[in-house]
């Protein structure tokens, strides 16, 4: 006869062993759609780059790699790390909104940019952001993350109002050439700090990054555009600074033929968030002095807004055409 003791045991130890797999089988399923929010959910807004304190390239948002922060919490400690005063919080951009207005784009196959990825960026917004951030990845010099831009002395107009006009504007142009045409901001408002306007360019795989802004100064006489691109400095722009100041010269070019205002030249600079941020080349072009009342007064004109487009168009063109980018 059987010891019932003996029959009680294996029966708990069978329960036992399913009650493990049950766990074994959930634990499986929480961590299988953890992998799923990562991918597509929040970026941090930690660079795609870091040589000097995070170690290895490390795509954004492709989880924990080589050092390579891939959740909030963890972007929160590099930048304290860093040494970096915060802002309020470390915000987020979301995927869908990086690609907000781009998935109804409608581009041509046979255009002088067929195949290119062009992000554009107007300039500041309606929101300001009294927070810093880091110059460039891993560095402890910051810079206000949205101090916000100047405004019209006659017309009483915000920058970004005028910068999101042309970039609209160029947007078609672009598109009516073939290219594929990512948008930082379509709205007044950007939610997120001034490194992520260089990371959605990066996460887009453009091949330029256009920065649109409006000038100003403290001498209304100052007048005419210039182009600004990002100092060769290693381990950050490096790798984009001579592809920059090729393009940078392109759409200076053009602004002045097309726009017939004095030309300030191009200008290289070093402490810039949208430059040092970027993988890929980019400018920024001061299309004119809203300080300047006669400036002021053809800068929120729509038709002047629009003779800038093309000639910023014209210079983008020229950009990729003359040169060995891309091939």
């Amino acid at each position: 006869m059987l010891d019932p003791g003996i029959d009680r045991r294996q029966r708990y130890i069978s329960f036992g062993a399913l009650a493990a797999l049950i766990v074994g089988v959930l634990v499986v399923l929480a961590l299988a759609w953890a992998g799923r929010s990562g991918d597509g959910g929040v970026e941090t807004g930690i660079a795609k780059k870091s040589r000097s304190e995070w170690g290895r390239l490390v795509p954004v948002g492709q989880g924990t790699s080589a050092g390579g922060p891939s959740s909030l919490s963890q972007a929160q400690g590099a930048i304290q790390k860093a040494g970096v005063r915060q802002v309020a919080a470390v915000r987020a951009v979301l995927r869908h909104r990086v690609a907000a207005g781009n998935a109804t784009a409608t581009t041509s196959a046979t255009g002088r940019l067929a195949g290119r990825v062009i992000c554009i960026d107007p300039g500041h917004a309606s929101n300001t952001n009294s927070g810093t951030e880091p110059i460039g990845p891993g560095a402890t010099e910051t810079k206000t993350t949205e101090p916000g831009g100047t405004s019209g002395v006659v017309s009483g107009v915000p920058e970004h109002v005028v910068t999101l006009a042309i970039a609209k504007q160029l947007k078609q142009k672009l598109e009516a050439e073939g290219a594929r045409v990512v948008m930082v901001r379509e709205g007044d408002t950007f939610d997120g700090l001034a490194r992520d306007r260089p990371l959605i360019a990066n996460q887009s795989g453009a091949g330029l990054f256009v920065r649109i802004h409006c000038d100003g100064s403290t001498d209304p006489a100052a007048r005419g555009a210039s182009t600004i691109y990002p100092a060769s400095i290693p381990g950050w722009t490096d790798d984009i600074a001579m592809e920059s100041s090729r393009a940078a010269k392109s759409i200076q070019a053009a602004l002045i033929s097309g726009l017939g205002v004095p030309d300030l030249g191009t200008v290289e600079r070093s402490d810039m968030l949208g430059f040092n941020w970027s993988d890929v080349p980019a400018i920024l072009a001061e299309v004119g002095f809203m300080t300047n009342a006669a400036e002021d007064q053809r800068l929120v004109s729509p038709e002047y807004q629009l003779q800038i487009a093309e000639a910023l168009a014209a210079g983008i063109e020229d950009y990729f055409s003359s040169g060995q980018e891309g091939s």
